[in-house]
């Protein structure tokens, strides 16, 4: 669940060390692993399946998710896919601009007189245990929303963007790379 990599319905330029972190296959975690934050495009769960993203224009691509011909969420392991599911971050500058892009998104969106929710940024405590559940082996999509949803009512700290955003300056966050920094937090 931990590190999908979002692409956006509307075109942006990704930052390098974006296109360079992988977050490995072999690395499982029953806890958080640090404090992680998932940039959510409203204040529930909204992973879909990601071959209905033409019919549905104002949903971000980076909540698709792939689901199996047998109707289920798998995690991907392939070496150079991501994983399957909510995309969890630290607060790093890359962090950072997703969360300005969503928000960016929303508010043009707003201005175009559309009806979007406000991005909602979840966060979870390093240590907090990850319910077997979430560790993804396989899950029909709506209960993997409805998992997820309990997880955050009972876990998360849930704060509008603009909110997290007043709270978490761009200068405070932490370098892509510095691992060591942003896994002691």
């Amino acid at each position: 669940m931990i590190g999908r990599f979002p692409s956006f319905s509307h075109s942006i330029r990704l930052p390098h060390s974006f296109l360079r972190r992988q977050f490995s296959v072999k690395a499982i975690y029953s806890s958080f692993p640090a404090t992680l934050h998932y940039c959510s495009p409203s204040r529930t769960s909204a992973l879909f399946n990601i071959e209905e993203k033409d019919s549905r224009p104002e949903d971000s691509v980076a909540e698709g998710v792939t689901i199996d011909k047998d109707g289920l969420v798998y995690p991907a392991i392939k070496a150079k896919t991501n994983s399957n599911g909510a995309p969890f971050y630290p607060n790093t500058f890359l962090l950072q601009e997703i969360v300005r892009q969503n928000f960016d998104y929303y508010l043009d969106c707003e201005e175009e007189g559309k009806k979007v929710q406000p991005p909602f940024i979840f966060t979870i405590s390093k240590g907090t245990p990850i319910p077997s559940d979430l560790i993804l082996i396989n899950n029909w999509l709506s209960n993997l929303n409805r998992t997820l949803d309990e997880f955050y009512n009972k876990h998360a700290l849930k704060e509008a963007a603009d909110d997290w955003l007043d709270k978490h300056d761009y200068k405070d966050a932490v370098v892509d790379d510095d691992y060591k920094v942003w896994m002691a937090k």
